[in-house]
């Protein structure tokens, strides 16, 4: 399989990344003005577990793989863009689990409010959203189907604007 990267970077990316790119992680990073609570919620609420920690910067990683890093606010050395917190706005995260529904069921349980409600979507998933502390959708996503296959069926994921993974 090609791995899609810009006009002319193949050569770059091939020795960039020679372990291969399936082995390789993507880690989005925030900072938070809220710094232990973030850390507490995602451990305890979503099951992270902690890979590295100080008092300023914590490394998750969840069952399914997914991996998350959290900076504390006004960190002293962090470069310039990274002192200020995330105030929730133009981020979200998207986190696949196996049982939406169970898990929503658990959050609503343990007092967490979801920001947008358990449903159905048209394009087959299972999803509802939360908040964190730092006000960040996250989207808590139990695939239904298979979305390679339902869009060569009929092409309904794009039809209704739902993301579809090739």
């Amino acid at each position: 399989m090609r791995t899609r990267t810009p006009e002319g970077l193949d050569g770059a990316w091939a020795a960039a990344a020679p372990v291969g790119p399936e082995s390789l992680a993507w880690v989005p990073g925030m900072v938070s003005g809220r710094f232990f609570e973030t850390w507490d919620f995602y451990t305890t609420c979503l099951g992270f577990r902690t890979l590295a920690e100080s008092n300023t910067y914590v490394h998750l990683r969840h069952p399914s793989g997914a991996q998350l890093a959290v900076l504390r606010e006004e960190t002293e050395g962090a470069p310039a863009e990274l002192v200020s917190a995330t105030r929730g706005r133009g981020f979200w995260l998207f986190l696949e689990v196996d049982d939406a529904a169970t898990l929503h069921q658990a959050l609503h349980e343990g007092g967490v409010v979801a920001a947008v409600p358990l449903r159905d979507t048209a394009w087959g998933d299972r999803q509802f959203a939360v908040r964190d502390p730092n006000g960040v959708l996250i989207y808590i996503v139990q695939r239904k189907v298979d979305a390679r296959a339902a869009a060569e069926v009929g092409g309904c994921l794009a039809a209704v604007g739902a993301p579809v993974a090739l």
